[in-house]
């Protein structure tokens, strides 16, 4: 991990406990909003994250006072200077960020506060769990710049629907963590002061489960329709793993993956 700390330094900041990553979107001075470096830094992480072997859970979030609120403005602006293939470019790096995270075999636990907008709403339709503080603000604001959250579309549809990414796409409405709630968007909602303890319940109750059964779990939802869920069970039952979960139950003992994060 001491590579990947040192150059991914500039704009997040990683840090490793046991097999727990947290990994922080450092700008806090811009309330941790996208720059080019900080969605080329993110992809290259979580694309090495994947194949690491020492890591099982991974937390995002935000240091400062937002999660993160989109896309830098300045970097924006510095768009418009570009002829189309050049933004078309820049948009192909923001999609490759976005599903770099989905592609994550590791499970991902979004720990959101402030504001979550435009595409730090996206990465909370990334997330495998999301978790936010009780005055989170969320919103897909961008058709208030003259676009439209087209690159995260995909990924928005697959976490609230086609119904309410309409509705919040042509709005750019800001709403609040009760409506969030409600479509999907997060899963559950403390206050600023119970936030780390109950993310970190979520981590130590994830560690208790088989990573290879996680990581075949993570791929199956997103291929379900072209996976044989028969042959994928039995392939699993058959594995070291799932022999050491099952003989571990019978003999009323942790398996040998439980670990516990203080």
């Amino acid at each position: 991990m001491k590579g990947l700390i040192e150059m991914t330094n500039r704009t997040i900041k990683i840090t490793q406990n046991k097999s727990l990553v947290r990994i922080a979107f450092n700008r806090p001075e811009v309330l941790n909003a996208l720059s080019e470096t900080m969605i080329l830094e993110i992809t290259k992480i979580f694309q090495s994250l994947n194949h690491d072997n020492s890591v099982r859970v991974i937390i995002l979030e935000g240091l400062g006072k937002a999660f993160s609120a989109g896309a830098d403005l300045s970097y924006m602006k510095n768009s418009g200077e570009l002829d189309f293939d050049q933004n078309k470019l820049q948009g192909k790096q923001l999609f490759e960020m976005y599903q770099a995270i989905e592609d994550c075999s590791k499970p991902v636990i979004a720990k959101a506060h402030g504001y979550a907008i435009g595409g730090g709403f996206g990465f909370l339709t990334l997330a495998d769990i999301s978790i936010a503080e009780t005055n989170t603000k969320f919103s897909l604001s961008e058709v208030k710049l003259g676009i439209n959250p087209a690159v995260i579309g995909p990924f928005c549809l697959k976490k609230i629907g086609l119904s309410h990414f309409k509705s919040l796409g042509i709005s750019g409405e800001l709403i609040d963590t009760e409506r969030a709630l409600r479509i999907g968007l997060i899963h559950q909602v403390v206050s600023a002061e119970s936030i780390e303890e109950v993310v970190m319940k979520r981590v130590n109750q994830l560690l208790l489960a088989g990573p290879n059964a996680i990581s075949s779990f993570k791929s199956y939802c997103n291929n379900m329709n072209s996976t044989n869920g028969a042959a994928l069970i039995a392939q699993l039952r058959a594995s070291e793993e799932g022999q050491e979960g099952l003989v571990a139950f019978l003999e009323k003992r942790k398996p040998d993956w439980s670990e516990t994060i203080d």
